[in-house]
This record gives C-alpha cells, sequence and structure tokens, in this order.
C-alpha cells in the first residue's frame, strides 16, 4: 500500500494570504499553495506574473565563456573546421541542433559538421576512435555539448592530434580536476554562474548566446524551443532559469519555425497549436527523438531539424514515428519476459536491488525497461544485455530514496566502467561478476537503508476542505512547468462520500463524491481491481488527486486527476 506523507509545512502567514488573494482575485487555498511553492512576499509575486518575459542569467558569467567566444571567433576567422561532438539522446540532439543551425544560419559559417556517437558500437561520450577520424577529416576545433567533462584521456589525445577542444557540459566532473581544454563550460564547474541544473541543450544556448550578444545579434526566442525540449527530456531541475527556459521555449514551440519540429508535432498527433505542456515533450515529442539512437542512428533525428525542405521533414518525422512504434514493441516484449523473471523469485524482504539479464534484449530499450520493474517492484533495477565489446552493458533506474550512483561506487570493483547520478546509472560488467555483483548491492542496501526506504509514498502538499475553482488553478499553474524539483502539488479530501460512479473504456472511471455538502466530480485513468472495489456507492474514501482545467468546445471546468486512494469504511 502506498504511504502518504503530508508535506509538515507552516501555514503563510495572513499578512501574505491577503496579498496573495488581493493581486490575483483568488481563494485563501490557492493563496496557500503558491505561498508554499515559493512566493514569499510583492517581489517573488511580481516575479511570477512577470515571468514569461523574465531575463535569463547573462552568459558571460561563466568564467570560461570569453575564451570560448574567442576561439570560435578565431576559427570563423580562419575559415578552420569546427566539428560539434554531441550526445546520442534528446539533449544531445538538441545541444548539436542549437550550436549547428547558429553557426549555419546566424552567422552564415558552413565549415562545421557534428559527430554522434552509435549508441551500441561505441557508446556514451569522447572516444579515441571518433576523436582520431575527426581529426582526420580536417577539424581544427572541437566542441563538446552533453558531454565531454570526464573526458580527460580523450581530450588530450584530441590536443595531440592538433585539435582544441571547448567542452560544454553540465554534468558532474570526476575527481581528478578537469580535461586539459581552450574552455569549459558546465554550471557545475563555475563558481560564479548561480544556476547549477541546466541541460546540455541549456549550455549549448548559453553559448550561442554569447556568441550573439558578441556579434551584436538579437537572438530574440529562437532556439529556446530546442532548450525547452532538451531540458525536460534529459530530466533536471524544472526551477530558477531552466523554468524560464522551458516556459519561453514551450511558447515558441507552439508556434515554431522550424520546418523538422513543425513535421515532428504532425505525425504525432499534436494539434498545430496545441499548448505544450512538459507531457507533450516529455512523453510524446521526446520519445520520438531518442528512439533513432535507441535502435539506429541519432543522426536522423538531428537532420531532421536542420533541414530547411518540409518535403524531407515530413518524411523523416514520419520515419522516425515508425521506430518509436518499433521500440515500443520491443519494449514490451522485454518488459513482459523481464517482469515475469523477476516475479519469479522476487522475495520482498531479502531482495532490495533487482538486476535482470539477457544477452538478446536491445541494450538501447534496456533503461526504459529497469523503469517500468523499478515502478512494479518498487526496487532500484538493473536490466542487463550483451554489448558488442564481449563485455555486459546494463542501466540502471532508482527509487526516490536511494541514491544508485553510490551503491554502484560500493560495487566498482567488480565493474569494468560505470557512471550516472542519483537515480539513474550504466555499467559495463563481465558476465560471470553478475551473481557477485548483484549480492554487493543488496549488501549495501542492508547496511545503509532501512525497510521504508522500499515502501512507495506519495507526497500530499496540502488537506483540501474547501470548494476549488478554475480561477484557483489559473493562479497555481503561474508555478508551470511542472516536472522534476517542481511536481505538480498533490491535494488529498479526507471522508468523501461516494454517491455516483461512471465506467468509461480504457479503464478510465468518473465519479462524484461529496463532502461537507460540496460535490466534487473526480477521474481515474487506469483503474484495477483494487479502486474498482474501494470505489462504490456509499464507501467513504480518503481521496489523493491533483487539480488541472479541462477545457471543452469553449467552456473550463475543474479537473480532479485521483493519484491514490484510501478507504475509510
Amino acid at each position: 500500500m502506498t504511504r502518504w506523507i503530508i508535506k509538515d509545512s507552516p501555514a503563510p502567514d495572513a499578512e501574505l494570504r491577503r496579498l496573495i488573494t488581493s493581486e490575483l482575485s483568488v481563494s485563501d487555498f490557492a493563496a496557500d499553495v503558491l505561498a508554499l511553492r515559493g512566493i514569499s512576499g510583492e517581489g517573488e509575486l511580481e516575479k511570477l506574473i512577470q515571468q514569461d518575459t523574465a531575463g535569463l542569467n547573462p552568459p558571460f558569467l561563466f568564467e570560461d565563456m570569453e575564451k570560448a567566444v574567442l576561439r570560435i571567433k578565431k576559427a570563423v576567422d580562419a575559415g578552420e573546421k569546427i566539428v560539434i561532438y554531441g550526445d546520442y539522446d534528446v539533449d544531445g540532439v538538441t545541444a548539436i541542433v542549437i550550436l549547428s543551425c547558429f553557426f549555419n544560419k546566424y552567422m552564415g559559417y558552413k565549415n562545421t559538421d557534428y559527430y554522434i556517437p552509435h549508441r551500441q558500437d561505441e557508446g556514451y561520450g569522447l572516444n579515441k576512435e571518433a576523436v582520431k577520424s575527426i581529426a582526420e577529416g580536417g577539424a581544427s576545433l572541437l566542441i563538446t555539448v552533453d558531454c565531454g567533462i570526464s573526458a580527460k584521456e580523450e581530450a588530450e589525445y584530441a590536443v595531440s592530434l592538433g585539435m582544441d577542444i571547448i567542452i560544454t557540459d553540465h554534468h558532474l566532473p570526476p575527481e581528478g580536476g578537469l580535461p586539459g581544454a581552450a574552455a569549459v563550460i558546465n554550471p557545475k564547474t563555475s563558481k560564479a554562474y548561480p544556476d547549477k541544473d541546466l541541460s546540455g541543450a541549456g549550455v549549448a544556448y548559453k553559448l550561442v548566446s554569447a556568441l550573439a550578444e558578441k556579434a551584436g545579434m538579437d537572438l530574440k526566442e529562437d532556439f529556446l524551443d530546442f532548450a525547452a525540449l532538451g531540458t525536460v527530456a534529459d530530466i533536471v531541475p524544472l526551477s530558477e532559469e531552466n523554468r524560464a527556459i522551458v516556459r519561453r521555449g514551450f511558447k515558441r514551440l507552439r508556434n515554431t519555425l522550424n520546418p523538422g519540429l513543425r513535421a515532428l508535432k504532425e505525425a504525432a498527433g499534436l494539434a498545430k497549436d496545441v499548448k505544450i505542456t512538459t507531457y507533450h515533450a516529455g512523453f510524446i515529442l521526446g520519445p520520438r527523438i531518442n528512439a533513432a539512437g535507441r535502435l539506429e542512428h541519432a543522426r536522423s533525428a538531428v537532420e531532421l531539424f536542420l533541414t530547411d525542405d518540409s518535403k524531407k521533414a515530413e518524411e523523416t518525422a514520419a520515419a522516425l514515428n515508425r521506430i518509436n512504434d518499433d521500440r515500443k514493441k520491443q519494449m514490451k516484449a522485454a518488459e513482459e519476459e523481464a517482469v515475469a523473471r523477476v516475479a519469479e523469485t522476487f522475495n520482498p524482504e531479502e531482495d532490495f536491488v533487482i538486476v535482470v539479464y539477457d544477452g538478446k534484449w536491445n541494450p538501447g530499450i534496456a533503461g526504459l525497461v529497469a523503469s517500468r520493474i523499478m515502478n512494479k517492484f518498487y526496487r532500484p533495477v538493473f536490466v542487463l544485455t550483451g554489448g558488442e565489446d564481449g563485455l555486459v552493458h546494463g542501466s540502471a533506474r532508482s527509487i526516490k530514496t536511494v541514491n544508485i550512483f553510490d551503491a554502484l561506487k560500493s560495487a566498482a570493483g567488480m565493474l569494468e566502467r560505470f557512471g550516472g547520478h542519483r537515480l539513474a546509472a550504466g555499467v559495463k560488467l563481465k558476465e560471470e561478476n553478475i551473481p557477485d555483483f548483484r549480492t554487493a548491492l543488496n549488501d549495501y542496501m542492508k547496511k545503509t537503508h532501512n525497510e521504508d526506504d522500499f515502501k512507495p509514498f506519495i507526497e500530499i502538499d496540502m488537506l483540501l476542505n474547501s470548494p476549488i475553482t478554475v480561477r484557483d488553478i489559473r493562479a497555481i499553474e503561474l508555478l508551470e512547468p511542472w516536472g522534476e524539483g517542481n511536481p505538480r502539488p498533490v491535494f488529498a479530501m479526507e471522508g468523501v462520500d461516494i454517491i455516483d460512479i461512471k465506467l468509461y473504456k480504457n479503464n478510465t472511471m468518473k465519479f462524484y463524491g461529496k463532502q461537507s455538502r460540496r460535490l466534487f466530480n473526480f477521474i481515474l485513468f487506469g483503474y484495477d481491481a483494487r479502486d474498482a472495489e474501494l470505489v462504490k456507492k456509499g464507501a467513504i474514501l480518503d481521496i489523493a488527486f491533483t487539480a488541472s482545467v479541462n477545457e471543452w468546445q469553449g467552456d473550463e471546468s475543474v479537473c480532479l486527476e485521483v493519484k491514490d486512494i484510501k478507504s475509510r469504511n
């Protein structure tokens, strides 16, 4: 059963509540939500109201930005070949597109190329064979995006081949110092840059902003659509500057001028003028971009966004759609097989980490399958597959209460290579080490965690004992975009009397409940047998839910989407 954790936050003072209710014409409930999410006074409230026109941090706050801009200017003036090297995921693809489009269209500089490693054959990050190939192709300046901060050896190799290297990245640097480079642009290594959580695409946007500023150009809102996509897809915290990038980028994306983005939206079934949300970016557009790198090669995704040919864009977007459909089929088959294997032997009292292996599974979907298994069993999960190099390759996904990267450090002696962060990681190891690897991880969990860490929970922002209006929800939506570090608020009502129920296809349930003589309309997607047993006429329930506005034929109504239910009978 899912635990409910009701946030223990002090109630806002009366003066702050009056300020918010007066400025936004909302109820005390909406004012309290905004206050609990950080609106602490008139200044913060004004920033919230004006956020769509808020400025971004100056790019030259990065200590090495001046060096990077001058080195790029030197390359352009001398006609040097510049190669952009990026990752194969959405963040890497969009970062490459931002730089490539800026060089080719803003600066009119065509002596550029890009390189994306093949996921299965080369893996993540810089590799020496690729660096050698780039040097042999005549490049004298290599710019990394969304990678490179850990590539000390590869950076030295690039320099030894006569290239300068500029590293733009957002990942944590390893111990032992930074790579030798003409410039390193990374918020996590910059003392002066205030926002440490930019994505790779966000960092690339800061670089082109600096180049534009130095050249006296006005970027307007250009490239923010791509920066927003990369930011959401990479699941970085949506706070501070990232919020501004995503809010402004989504407005740009709604009416994007890029033929590839327009074609991808159409292929995905999105209306031309649909209001883009983090759901659209993370679950509709993002997977289609990612599919290319997972099953084939990410170059096709980059080419989609670089073309000016609408016909070619439509064909490429349709191809990505087909690849994504194939990805779904492969993932479903692998997930069903993996879940069946895990279920055969899973012991919730002993198995605190799940490690499942099959050499036939596609490495490109391992992380996705790990996420599904994690959600089903509420354990950190490693899905291991075969690799081209004779080693077992694996992707890990973790629950919120377990830092999987710290766990990997405890088993480092059994691994050939590993990397990642708190909630996701990648590993390479020998097949014969899998049993010991599984044992070591479980031993680590038993020593460092308690059983509550492995019980699912939902955080409740506030208990609701009053009406909720469309205007209240619109005010709360000023806190958008929802996502990592800024989740949609979850509310709860206690003692709701169920008075009517309607069932629809695709396991959708609508039901009406009464609390303190007030009637509320709830919707539950994907209900299961437990839900059907609980939600009956006359039942008294505690209900956790999110609130949004439903728009239909010009009318607006409150939509309360159920997240969890508890019986009071």
